[in-house]
């Protein structure tokens, strides 16, 4: 078995790229499905979210489960391993400290025709967190989806989770939302999730934003109820981009490799080099490193080498990236510092082999629920801007009213709005003012 292989100049870039993503296509299945899990929602309301659980993730789930118990958050808190709690708090340090540096405050400012302009930053009512569970436990999820909202003031945090086919929430979960205080959490995953997180129902409040990762059918039901709530984006599988000068360690790159495809199928894991040499080495290391940590080697499949030739490989390798738009990006040249200012579209870049995905994944402070499937080319990681809205205010003094409201007249007259011109003018009328000839 071999890891594919793909040849890298600057005119095969777009190709390229397309080779490596994949068609994104139409499900129509999956978008009907959801359509109709949504309605049954909406139509039926717990009733829905109890049938809808039996299905999918525990056959004897009863509507009494649906919300977890403050107590039962506590005492998984106060249950859980130190080594652990002690590490979820260094975490939630760290990103707390992060989004801090994200707050804008309010403001106001006198432009230059006295007009008074400025914005109030107001947070969301109520968030809806999604965090996956059932077979699997992300309590670093919980501290990245919940810690922003935090920050940026939100009143009321809510989180729902797969229950497991026992009808449990994992404990690390629960403890992590203990942890920072979350006390609203229910035993509720996929589609129904988001449907109740948008629509609200008797056991539930509606949100006014959803945020947080999940898998096909929460990012469709989110795709579907965009518009009714916000959203932060719409997540598809992890990908990571590792552009390496030939002097880079083939053991740190096979490793960090690995640790993408990890999260599971669709997961994407390209190294961008000009050594072949390099990459024969990583190649050999996958294999054996898959094998000693016992990695399905079905992943391996999902592992890229792309070779780029010509004067500039490094330039190549940049501009190949700008243009895939990776949900992570690590540099391991000589000088990741300079590289970093030519990069253009990536959710998270690790500078140097120093660093992995992992460290952003868990600890050093940064949000891990980052743009996937090429949407780095326009979104951005969950921040505090998810909870927050920007609200312009405006206030005129007379000489202000004089002096814009000629060219406001005129704008609107073209627009054909007359009562809009009429509502200027008797501004006018009101303070007794000519309009001003200033034309500067």
């Amino acid at each position: 078995m071999q890891l594919k292989r793909h040849n890298l100049t600057k005119d095969n870039i777009p190709d390229l790229v397309k080779t490596l993503r994949g068609a994104p296509g139409e499900d129509d299945q999956l978008r009907d499905l959801v359509d109709g899990i949504i309605g049954r929602v909406r139509r039926e309301g717990d009733e829905a979210l109890v049938s809808l659980t039996r299905e999918f993730d525990c056959p004897d789930f009863s509507l009494d489960q649906l919300r977890v118990p403050p107590e039962e958050i506590e005492a998984a808190t106060l249950s859980a391993p130190a080594e652990l709690m002690e590490a979820l708090k260094m975490a939630a340090e760290n990103v707390r400290l992060f989004h801090q540096h994200e707050m804008r405050g309010s403001w106001t400012a006198v432009m230059r025709h006295s007009q008074m302009l400025g914005q109030r930053m107001i947070p969301v009512g109520r968030a809806g967190l999604y965090v996956p569970g059932g077979g699997a436990a992300y309590p670093s999820t919980v501290l990245m989806t919940v810690i922003p909202a935090q920050v940026a003031g939100v009143r009321e945090i809510f989180i729902c989770t797969p229950p497991g086919n026992d009808g449990q929430v994992n404990q690390a979960v629960m403890a992590a939302a203990g942890l920072l205080g979350v006390t609203e959490m229910y035993r509720l995953g996929g589609a129904q999730a988001v449907a109740a997180m948008a629509f609200g129902t008797t056991a539930i409040r509606s949100s006014d934003v959803i945020v947080g990762p999940g898998n096909i059918f929460v990012t469709e039901a989110k795709r579907q109820v965009y518009g009714r709530v916000g959203l932060d984006s719409l997540a598809g599988p992890s990908e990571v981009v590792i552009i390496a000068s030939a002097s880079a360690q083939p053991d740190l790159i096979a490793i960090d490799l690995l640790a993408q495809v990890e999260h599971g199928s669709g997961a994407i894991a390209v190294l961008v080099c000009s050594s072949e040499e390099l990459a024969a080495a990583v190649e050999v290391l996958v294999f054996s490193q898959a094998t000693a940590l016992g990695i399905d080697s079905a992943l391996l499949d999902q592992i890229s080498l792309v070779l780029t030739t010509g004067d500039d490989p490094i330039g190549v390798a940049i501009d190949f990236s700008n243009e895939f738009a990776p949900e992570h990006l690590q540099i391991h040249t000589e000088h990741p510092e300079q590289e970093i200012h030519e990069i253009t579209a990536a959710g998270a870049v690790f500078l140097g082999e120093d660093i992995c995905t992992a460290y952003g994944d868990y600890i050093a402070g940064s949000n891990h629920v980052l743009p996937t499937a090429g949407t780095a080319r326009f979104g951005s990681a969950l921040s505090v801007e998810n909870f927050l809205r920007k609200v312009a205010v405006i206030s005129l003094i007379p000489a202000a009213i004089s002096e814009l409201t000629p060219p406001l007249m005129e704008i609107a007259r073209t627009e054909g709005l007359k009562a809009h011109v009429r509502a200027a003018e008797l501004r006018l009328e009101k303070f007794g003012l000519p309009a001003s000839e200033d034309e500067d």
